[in-house]
């Protein structure tokens, strides 16, 4: 082979591929940059777009919380990027956050990635815009009505008391995130479903748990649908999901009245559409069956998850919760298996300032997604119509000047007056506006009963130390918090 013919192979071997790239490269620059709205005089915010096609999505999801802090760091409290196939804003701090959540249906409306929509579903409360997520939310609510929690406080207070003891017979090493996972999942299944999962087996429960693990895993994927992808193995837990969650709807339409004594939230959909005369759309109950799964047990193990945690490596805190817990005749004598209730749960006051200092410092959501209805203004920057927002919640309260000593664990800085009733956006574990979290109230019960019976049976040692979190779309511990846990003396 000549000299030339060597030259013209490299060139075709190295320089075209190269130049190819760089072309790409410059494409994917005009096109970004052509995005920015010509009838608004502010320029787009700072930040960068990535690869051509992928954007940065691949960093986010590698790296997760590292990107964050480092994009925070580098464009500050707004900035640009593109995740998930789309132009993305991302945003933070309580004024920026405050905009976009009051601004729902009128300069934003909700849109999750393409990867959720698909396997969530259009039926679930999520996806759902306008009146009918406004008619869904108000029939779901009624499920989380005070007295309706009454009724869940006995079933709650049964599944944690059951799971404490099995806790305390586990040896010296107790992996605290997994087992929290079941103890909400069963907890869900129960109470917003309805289901009986000891009366399904343990191997129904489990086939059910490592379906939504694999689900949510593959929630933020690529919008790609081929054998292997990450949407794919989401879907395919999905369907897994579904057919368990028709069986159990099979099974109400046949038995007409509850077995519990109180209508959990699938019964209230059920009875809902056939109520009103419509016809009982399946899907579209399954959809709202797996979402109101997935928010009722994956965010609340997150949680608990976290209160272990820094209740483990707070003594001092923990001992506040046991004073709090022996005035109010709950601690020891013949009140120690005091059957709990609302008024109660009402008057702990410290212990709920433990919840909150908890969701301030690690929420199990971290923010929301959604989509630009029109050319909007933003702190000096256009977000143009079309383009994708997320609202931060772990970056605004990391960014709050409301919070003094942010990265301390100080539950008395909720006691009076409570931050977040001066400055509301600056604390927004459940999000807000008309979006807020629809569970929250159940959530808020769970997680004080999950504290309260902790406290009272148990002491325990995190075995290593201090936990690393990850995102993965729910935090977690990277090492699912090894612990060991031993019975509690009574002794303050």
């Amino acid at each position: 082979m000549g000299f030339s013919a060597l030259v013209a192979s490299a060139l075709c071997t190295f320089l075209l591929p190269l130049l190819l790239f760089l072309a790409a490269v410059r494409l994917w620059d005009l096109y970004c940059a052509s995005g920015r709205d010509p009838s608004c005089p502010l320029p787009l915010p700072p930040g960068t777009m990535g690869l051509p096609f992928f954007g940065e999505t691949l960093q986010m999801v590698l790296q997760r919380r590292k990107f964050l802090q480092m994009k925070r760091r580098k464009y500050g409290f707004i900035y640009k990027t593109h995740l998930f196939g789309r132009p993305t804003v991302r945003v933070m701090g309580a004024e920026n956050v405050r905009h976009i959540l009051l601004g729902e249906h009128r300069l934003v409306s909700v849109q999750w990635p393409a990867s959720v929509r698909t396997i969530l579903g259009s039926g679930c409360l999520s996806n759902l815009h306008n009146g009918q997520h406004k008619h869904r939310k108000k029939v779901i609510m009624r499920a989380f009505s005070r007295d309706a929690l009454q009724h869940y406080v006995p079933v709650i207070q049964e599944e944690v008391s059951a799971c404490l003891a099995q806790w305390l017979g586990a040896g010296p090493c107790l992996l605290v995130y997994p087992e929290v996972k079941r103890l909400m999942f069963r907890i869900a299944m129960r109470i917003l479903l309805g289901f009986q999962p000891r009366q399904a087996g343990p191997d129904s429960e489990q086939q059910l748990v490592e379906a939504f693990e694999e689900m949510i895993r593959n929630l933020f994927s690529l919008p790609i649908d081929v054998p292997f992808s990450g949407l794919y193995r989401g879907l395919r837990a999905r369907n897994i999901i579904h057919a368990k969650i028709e069986e159990n709807i099979r099974a109400k339409m046949a038995r007409k009245e509850p077995e519990s004594g109180y209508k959990d939230a699938l019964q209230l959909l059920m009875e809902h559409t056939q109520g009103n005369g419509e016809q009982l759309n399946m899907q579209e109950l399954k959809e709202s069956a797996t979402e109101l799964l997935f928010g009722g047990h994956e965010t609340t193990a997150s949680a608990a998850t976290s209160l272990i945690a820094f209740l483990g490596l707070h003594h001092d805190v923990l001992q506040k919760v046991r004073k709090e817990l022996q005035v109010k005749g709950l601690l020891s004598g013949p009140n120690q298996e005091k059957q709990l209730d609302m008024e109660v749960l009402e008057q702990l006051k410290y212990t709920g300032c433990v919840i909150k200092e908890t969701l301030r410092l690690s929420p199990p959501v971290p923010g929301g997604f959604r989509i630009a209805l029109k050319t909007l203004e933003l702190n000096g920057y256009q977000i143009p119509k079309g383009w994708n927002v997320i609202y931060s919640i772990c970056d605004t309260h990391d960014v709050a000047d409301l919070f003094t000593d942010k990265d301390e664990f100080n539950p008395d800085r909720f006691m009076s007056p409570s931050p977040e009733d001066s400055s509301r956006f600056s604390f927004i574990p459940f999000g807000g506006g008309l979006r807020s979290c629809v569970g929250k109230e159940f959530a808020k019960v769970l997680l004080k009963i999950f504290t309260v019976e902790l406290a009272r049976s148990c002491d325990w040692q995190l075995l290593n130390g201090p936990p690393t979190m990850k995102t993965g779309p729910i935090v977690y511990p990277v090492d699912n918090l090894p612990a060991k846990f031993i019975g509690f003396n009574g002794q303050i």
